[in-house]
């Protein structure tokens, strides 16, 4: 973190305090998120794509029918890193707002709360680039017996990721552009 130099000791007090403020106002949003993702996640670990042998003579009975197909098995590990990664971010969230009733002197809780805010993004990116490839790979799973239909949910899927980048390089490109032109 950068010192902010040439400012009194009120006035350096005063930025910390309004970029403490802004930290927990986009925090709240993204435990939205984050949470909704823990949900959907956890729901789609227990109905799985293709569902469970239901029959009451196997041996099996309720496992899931899918269990042999690769594109399954990729579906239940990456639907459990998403799942693991959105849980982690709530905890950072939650964490993160303990931390800040424990604290009123924002200049020594703002760098910790920078640090954590962005190892929260880190793990909400994730958990929303494995939960693509999980849906992805679940659908793939159960339209594989009509691979043009499989093919193209794959394919439209996996668009998202071209989103993602250039959502990612426009904003870099603005912050870039603002830095630039001296605004703030």
């Amino acid at each position: 973190m950068e010192e902010i130099e040439g400012t009194s000791r009120q006035d350096k007090a005063k930025i910390y305090e309004k970029r403490v403020e802004n930290i927990m106002n986009a925090s709240q949003t993204h435990l939205v998120v984050a949470t909704l993702l823990v949900t959907v996640t956890f729901a789609a670990g227990f109905t799985l794509p293709g569902g469970f042998d239901s029959d009451p003579n196997s041996t099996n009975k309720g496992t899931a029918i899918l269990i042999r197909n690769t594109a399954f098995c990729a579906f239940a590990i990456t639907d459990a890193i998403a799942f693991s990664c959105s849980a982690g971010t709530m905890f950072i969230y939650i964490f993160m707002a303990d931390t800040r009733r424990s604290s009123k002197d924002y200049a020594e809780m703002y760098p910790l709360l920078w640090k954590l805010y962005n190892d929260a993004i880190f793990l909400q990116g994730m958990a929303m680039f494995v939960v693509v490839i999980a849906f992805v790979s679940g659908m793939y799973a159960t339209l594989a017996h009509s691979a043009a239909l499989a093919i193209s949910v794959c394919i439209i899927g996996c668009t998202s990721f071209l989103i993602y980048f250039w959502v990612y390089f426009r904003g870099v490109q603005n912050l870039i552009r603002i830095e630039q032109s001296g605004e703030t």
